[in-house]
């Protein structure tokens, strides 16, 4: 618990034991008030450790249903803020929690994403977008879309609902995302939402995407073309022609939500191209 709100926490693994136990072990436990680990994957003689809830799914459902089991399991126990994690992330620092709360409670956004586990940080922390400043802190948008980590309050997951899971091991997140933004609970899409300097607060194990479980299987080409295709079906847009609005535009719908679910506080923001 966080002053006075309970934290809730989902963990989806898929074959990677000793990964998941790392960030098992890094967890601030003491502050979870929930915590379920959904394994898609084989059960390992390492789980044993495990004394939460363990949930083995009878065969792999895939991404997109083995996190929608989880956000039912927390989303259930009335949890009010929903931590997403999968197993190839761990905590380096445990106010990160707090931090991505304090960070929706001073900007009005009700999601947020770790943007540093993403094949363009291989060699190098990747560079926000454009930062926003604001009283109590600062957040960073980035281009990239990526659900390693995410934070949900709860009244975006009353609001949005669930993932489809029509979507297998590709792009669920980010329809789940562009279901947010439609919602007014997010910045507009290329412009995602992260805390300052999240790489200090959250390791990223594989770098080497190769051998992700994921990439590496020989039908993801297959699932991510369908993705895609169901994707550009429901939206009525590829994902790479989504338009980009612009910081101008971004800075307004920023406003917008701040001045929705925060009480008013001015702020200010700048690109990284004008930082000084």
């Amino acid at each position: 618990m966080i002053n006075g709100k309970t934290i809730g926490v989902g963990i989806i693994t898929h074959n990677r034991p000793n990964e998941l136990i790392k960030l098992y072990r890094s967890l601030p436990l003491d502050i979870l008030d929930e915590l379920v680990i959904v394994n898609d994957g084989h059960l390992f003689s390492e789980f044993h450790e495990i004394t939460h809830t363990l949930i083995n799914n009878p065969e792999n459902l895939g991404v997109g249903k083995s996190k929608n089991i989880a956000l039912r399991y927390l989303h259930e126990r009335h949890v009010d803020h929903f931590f997403l994690i999968e197993d190839d992330v761990f905590i380096k620092n445990k106010s990160v929690f707090e931090r991505y709360i304090q960070a929706s409670k001073i900007s009005g956004i009700q999601h947020f994403m770790f943007s540093q586990a993403t094949p363009a940080c291989l060699d190098d922390v990747v560079k926000p977008k454009m930062n926003a400043d604001y009283v109590g802190g600062r957040i960073q948008l980035y281009q990239t879309c990526d659900g390693a980590f995410v934070y949900y309050s709860k009244a975006c997951i009353d609001r949005v609902g669930y993932m489809d899971e029509t979507y297998y091991n590709a792009l669920e997140h980010v329809d789940h995302t562009l279901a947010i933004i439609k919602a007014g609970m997010h910045p507009p899409f290329w412009y995602f939402a992260d805390i300052d300097n999240s790489k200090e607060f959250i390791g990223f194990d594989h770098k080497d995407f190769e051998h992700s479980t994921i990439f590496s299987q020989e039908n993801y080409t297959k699932n991510q073309k369908a993705a895609l295709n169901y994707f550009r079906d429901k939206q009525g847009v590829r994902v790479k022609d989504i338009p980009d609005l612009g910081p101008t535009e971004t800075l307004k719908i920023l406003k917008d939500i701040k001045r929705r679910h925060t009480k008013p506080v001015l702020f200010q923001t700048k690109s990284r191209q004008t930082r000084r």
